[in-house]
């Protein structure tokens, strides 16, 4: 103990001696430390609430960063909107999101307080799950869109109303002087918020895709389930954790001062005519304080410099949305396992744990030493053109996935695969003149809605007879199939597709000439034996036969086994082939199985291209926008909190938030814009964030920052 305190003690000693009572030293000394040292316990002493606060974020982010995950694939597959739409909706679920965070700031501070509000918006919240989960069970597609968009709606609402709220509400769980723990509270808090993104980032793709029910090939009710079981978890944590809450009453926020000084300056400048001050606000002065007056303008000068920062937002955003969907278009195939388009969103959030050591450690200090890149608004600038990079990147692997994509026949054309499914050498006489060898194919162009005879003669082959077929290329595309009957050879043809399916799944329909003659009558069935079994019928068979075609089954990408039938309900012991589909693949495979001439055959043509970019490509991209992102939020944070007004620091966060939902909103407005490439929107919001940086950078350069001193 210093001779201060003992001396302090001595004096404090003397004053209470009396005559009949004597306190020594050691007792006093005894006393004052067990009173420093529950001093000190109860500063390091955790709030019980904050267990609660904690439990009851990681849920709710969890909840949040599922449905954003799997949000914009849900709307294109399920609900069957266009690109543009779903797009449309996934970024204005974010400007609603965000600019709810205002309403839910001022509901909190000005009339029901943090706990109340985060009560009852979490309980709409939890409604707006269900209603979605309700929305994503097979029905009348009309009435999935209208429950699912009122769903999303409401959790849209409900996340910007909490947001803003919980992080200050387990901010109020500690006393002014546990400082220290509640940073690490904090801590702990960003913590929650990025383990609830990884885990839900990295399961939900995998049980919407890799489970099957109400007999579709994914299970979108089974992963909105999940996510609203998690969230429903989170929120009777926080209703548990009530009694062991700090809870304070509401009062008027800064935010309600700050928007009516303004209004009322603006009303008071408008009204009075004759009335000239220096500033506009100065006409705010008959009513509010002249510090908050000074606080505000110099508030006005951090929004000017805000102007462009919205385009960052509305590209960053992307990786969500239109970076999905490329991914979509892409190869996931990994050894056999196939990545999920949505999982690549994994990381950025991993990207991040690893980039803001290094930069913190490595490259900000480098940069310093080499005197680039070294103020808040330098390195903000520096994090925008790097994101705009990622975007150039992503444009050219779109680019490369265009080149593959199919192309319409030219104008007035009807294309055609033909197939030679048989051991002969066809001449083609007519409508042109070629000759297609045994099993092979080719593709040709006829004039479209025009009727012509269509002659083959066959050789090198046990048939003799020709055979001959009138053709109305009445579709875009169509397919015909050249094959044995017995020992005579027939035509087949029907009309064909060359549309991807947007989730990236293959499409296979199968030309046969088999020993086993189908029957309506019967139950018999192709068999594709993989990780799945797809069972194959040919639906349009008008008579029995033993030749024949079948629609497009939607299948997943793997190798399969073909088995065909022995009767109505057994198959052959073998396989007749192995087949490998690809994702985004659309395949014909045809089979000739003819005993009676030794022949066992299946062959396979791909009619649409498959994916063969691999998704590991956007990695780069994702590194740029995630490096991007580090310079640009992070440094954009602590440049708003350090230059705002001690006052009005929190109103300043406020129109932080603001700015990503303009940048959303922008999203929305640009996707109205009709661009004939993705590659080439991808290109134009790389150039408008370089703009905007650029003009950025000049605005940073003449800005004037406010000195401010270190607190401990």
């Amino acid at each position: 103990m210093s001779e201060k305190k003992v001396q302090k003690i001595n004096e404090k000693i003397e004053e209470k001696t009396t005559d009949d009572e004597t306190i020594t030293i050691d007792d006093e000394v005894k006393k004052q430390s067990l009173q420093e040292t529950s001093k000190e316990q109860d500063q390091r002493k955790v709030p019980k609430g904050i267990y609660f606060v904690i439990g009851t974020e990681f849920c709710e982010r969890f909840n949040y960063y599922s449905l954003i995950t799997i949000q914009t694939i849900y709307l294109s597959r399920e609900l069957d909107f266009s690109e543009n739409i779903s797009i449309k909706i996934y970024h204005g679920i974010v400007v609603v999101s965000y600019f709810m965070t205002i309403f839910g700031a001022i509901l909190a501070d000005n009339w029901l307080g943090k706990f109340w509000t985060i009560l009852y918006i979490s309980i709409l919240y939890g409604f707006g799950n269900i209603i979605l989960t309700a929305g994503s069970l097979p029905n009348k597609l009309s009435v999935m869109r209208v429950v699912s968009l009122v769903g999303i709606f409401v959790i849209s609402i409900g996340i910007g109303g909490v947001k803003p709220c919980i992080s200050s509400f387990g901010g109020d769980q500690f006393t002014d002087d546990q400082e220290q723990i509640r940073h690490v509270f904090f801590s702990i808090f960003y913590f929650a918020i990025n383990g609830g993104s990884l885990i839900a980032k990295s399961l939900i793709p995998i049980l919407r895709e890799q489970f099957k029910c109400f007999n579709q090939d994914s299970c979108f009710p089974l992963a909105y389930l999940v996510t609203t079981s998690i969230y429903i978890i989170g929120l009777f944590l926080f209703i548990i954790g009530k009694p062991f809450y700090v809870i304070k009453a509401p009062d008027e926020s800064i935010l309600t001062s700050f928007i009516k000084c303004i209004g009322h300056a603006l009303y008071r400048k408008t009204a009075a005519k004759n009335e000239k001050k220096k500033h506009w606000l100065d006409y705010a002065d008959d009513r509010y304080d002249s510090s908050l007056i000074a606080d505000i303008k110099d508030v006005a000068r951090i929004l000017f410099i805000y102007i462009p920062l919205p385009l960052f937002w509305a590209l960053w955003e992307q990786q969500g949305s239109r970076w999905v969907l490329q991914g979509s278009k892409m190869d996931g195939e990994i050894h056999g396992y196939y990545l999920k388009p949505d999982q690549m969103l994994i990381l950025n959030p991993l990207l991040i744990i690893i980039i803001i050591p290094i930069l913190n450690s490595v490259i900000y200090p480098t940069l310093s030493k080499l005197k680039i890149c070294r103020t808040p608004l330098q390195r903000m600038t520096t994090g925008g053109l790097l994101v705009a990079f990622s975007f150039i990147n992503a444009a050219f692997i779109q680019l490369k996935i265009e080149s593959k994509l199919p192309e319409k026949p030219p104008s007035g054309k009807s294309e055609i695969l033909l197939i030679n499914n048989s051991p002969c050498t066809l001449e083609m006489k007519s409508p042109e003149t070629l000759q297609l060898s045994e099993y092979g194919t080719t593709f040709l162009n006829v004039p479209l809605f025009e009727i012509s005879n269509w002659l083959f003669v066959p050789s090198n082959c046990n048939v003799t007879g020709s055979v001959e077929k009138k053709f109305n290329s009445s579709d875009t595309f169509h397919s015909m199939m050249v094959t044995l009957d017995s020992n005579d050879l027939v035509i087949l043809e029907t009309n064909d597709s060359r549309i991807k399916l947007k989730n990236g799944d293959p499409l296979l329909r199968l030309f046969y000439s088999i020993d086993y003659e189908l029957t309506e009558k019967e139950n018999a069935l192709f068999l594709l034996k993989g990780e799945r079994n797809i069972f194959i019928y040919p639906d349009k068979m008008i008579r029995s036969r033993k030749v024949g075609m079948t629609e497009y089954y939607f299948t997943k990408p793997g190798v399969y086994e073909l088995i065909l039938p022995v009767n109505g309900t057994n198959y052959e012991d073998l396989p007749i082939a192995k087949v490998k589909l690809n994702q985004g693949g659309r395949y014909i495979v045809f089979i000739l199985q003819k005993t009676s001439w030794y022949i066992s055959m299946v062959n396979k043509v791909e009619t649409v291209k498959s994916n063969s970019l691999h998704i590991l490509w956007q990695i780069p991209q994702y590194i740029f926008l995630t490096i991007g992102e580090a310079m640009f939020s992070i440094t954009g944070l602590d440049f708003s909190y350090s230059q705002a007004p001690e006052s009005l620091k929190s109103v300043v966060q406020a129109i932080w938030l603001g700015t990503i939902a303009i940048g959303n909103l922008i999203v929305v407005l640009l996707t109205n814009f009709i661009i004939d490439k993705q590659s080439n929107e991808f290109f134009m919001y790389a150039a408008l964030l370089t703009l905007s940086m650029g003009a950025f950078g000049i605005m940073s350069h003449y800005y004037a920052y406010v000195e401010t001193e270190e607190k401990s």
